[in-house]
């Protein structure tokens, strides 16, 4: 009796994770030899045969992205890049000897789409004059977005041999009277003079030039987001979390098929707070209750600052909206809750003081803000609710407590209250513990505070009105 020889087949993650190895080592080889680009190229298209086919799985793409420990993803990422940037470098060398058009760009078309899918977020919408941020040497967003909206567009680019090259680019396509091109250091001077930011995909620091955009940027400029989901990150690094913290997201273009960059429409925080609706609640009903749990949690994944280690559970969450809810209709506690869109963005919890000889004062806690809508002017309008409300309840007196050293203790301060006591072991998280800071002020002093805030406002708003052509 023969026994047949079984060779055992690699599992679809460990053939995944020797593809990703090849790209890898392909890119060090073509750095290393300044060659080889073939090479790099055969597994790219495996790679992104690869994207395409599995990206639909959440179940798999969670597998295979969950395995990778973050320098080997970021690796993979490099290694496209670099693919790219290649393949850009030979296509110019191409046209500028004239031997190819701008539109036979390898990409043209899967950036022409991209381009009409981001318009099409506008609602019908063309902006006048558009700042493209981060692009590659071959200024191709910048190309698409001219010709599909006819206005003028500025590029800037990260150094001058990227930004030579594109000026060379755009003057023998002749574009170079409608697409400008500038250094990225350049940018933060004339922000205010978009109505349309895109920041590419591959824009480094997007959490500083977001930061610029915020600072300098034009009210109700329409900024364009790119970044990668589920597989795609293989290709490009995913605009974090963190980095949009500041701005409301409007709307959002998720590739699919073999498209690969997704983006998402932003509205800076200071534009999007107008729209936000306070109201103090009267009752928590179930759907209320699961939006309050909702933005804690949204806290508590990066912050442990407002009273839990971390997200709470379904049975946790509701059994503490059942508390605040009995507190609330026994008027025990006053609840202010921000809305936009019938979505919370931002809570704070007024407890007044129960003894007879404390009547005069009452308990700030559990004052979030959604991370999209910080820095946008929703907290003064939060505290002169606050101010209001306190007249109201006849409280004289406002204390809440905090954890000490975090940007909360900062914010809190700078609305005007100030510290009168520590606690050494004030929180314990895990088998670390915190000090505790204690704040207090007047309702007097705080509507003073807000008036001088008001007054500053609006006389940075008069002075950035003043700057913009």
């Amino acid at each position: 009796m023969s026994t047949a020889l079984r060779i055992p087949i690699a599992s679809e993650q460990e053939q995944i994770e020797l593809l990703l190895r090849r790209v890898c080592e392909a890119a060090r080889n073509m750095g290393a030899l300044n060659g080889g680009f073939s090479e790099l190229h055969e597994n790219i298209m495996k790679l992104e045969s690869l994207v395409f086919d599995v990206d639909h799985d959440k179940v798999r793409v969670a597998t295979i992205v969950d395995a990778l420990p973050p320098d080997n993803l970021r690796a993979v990422q490099d290694a496209y890049s670099l693919w790219q940037a290649s393949y850009d470098s030979d296509f110019i060398e191409q046209l500028l000897q004239e031997k190819t058009s701008v539109f036979d760009y390898p990409f043209s078309d899967r950036f022409a789409d991209l381009v009409r899918r981001e318009l099409a977020m506008l609602s019908g919408w063309k902006p006048q004059r558009s700042l493209v941020i981060g692009s590659g040497a071959f200024p191709v967003t910048a190309i698409h977005l001219h010709l599909q909206t006819s206005a003028p567009v500025d590029v800037v680019l990260p150094d001058s041999n990227a930004m030579d090259l594109a000026q060379k680019v755009l003057q023998q396509s002749a574009l170079d009277d409608h697409v400008h091109v500038s250094r990225e250091k350049e940018t933060g001077r004339f922000m205010g003079d978009y109505d349309l930011i895109v920041i590419d995909v591959l824009a480094k620091s997007k959490r500083g030039i977001l930061r610029e955009v915020r600072k300098r940027g034009r009210p109700g400029c329409q900024i364009l987001c790119r970044t990668a989901h589920g597989l795609r990150r293989l290709m490009y690094e995913p605009t974090a979390e963190r980095d949009v913290r500041g701005f409301h997201v409007k709307g959002e273009q998720v590739a699919d098929g073999t498209r690969t960059i997704s983006t998402t429409l932003l509205e800076a925080a200071r534009s999007a707070a107008t729209d936000v609706q306070l109201e103090w609640l009267r009752e928590i009903d179930a759907s209320t209750a699961v939006q309050l749990v909702r933005l804690m949690n949204r806290t508590l994944e990066e912050e442990t600052t407002i009273g839990f280690p971390g997200p709470i559970d379904d049975a946790t969450g509701h059994a503490v909206m059942q508390d605040l809810n009995t507190a609330v209709v026994a008027g025990r506690r006053h609840v202010l809750i921000a809305k936009i869109a019938g979505t919370i963005v931002g809570q704070l919890i007024l407890t007044p003081n129960g003894s007879p000889n404390h009547r005069h004062i009452v308990e700030l806690t559990r004052g979030t803000i959604d991370p999209s809508f910080r820095g946008g002017g929703l907290a003064l309008r939060a505290f002169q609710e606050v101010a209001r409300k306190c007249e109201e309840l006849r409280r004289e007196v406002i204390c809440l407590d905090v954890r000490a050293g975090t940007m909360a203790a900062m914010w809190w301060q700078h609305f005007g209250f100030k510290p009168y006591g520590f606690l050494a072991d004030y929180s314990r998280v895990g088998d670390k513990v915190y000090e505790g800071l204690y704040l207090t002020e007047t309702t007097v002093e705080l509507k003073l505070r807000l008036q001088e805030l008001v007054s500053g406002a609006a006389a940075e708003v008069a002075l950035h009105l003043s700057q913009v052509p």
